[in-house]
């Protein structure tokens, strides 16, 4: 036996690792909350730059 093959990790089996290749039948829908929406308005109203709105957008992940 060499060093090779004493140090050797084993693999589990491909069965076992593979995600399920099924997909939900439909995406559940989003609900946000009154308090949440006003914030995420307060926020946008404080942006000055260009750009800023998207990149608020984009940080809250409500624009890609």
């Amino acid at each position: 036996m060499n060093a090779l093959e004493i140090h050797k990790p084993s693999t589990p089996s491909r069965a076992s690792s593979d995600p399920d290749p099924e997909v939900p039948a439909k995406a559940r829908r989003r609900r946000f909350t009154a308090k949440y929406k006003l914030g995420i308005l307060e926020a946008v109203d404080k942006c000055k730059e260009p750009g800023d709105v998207g990149a608020l957008l984009r940080r809250e992940g409500l624009y890609s």
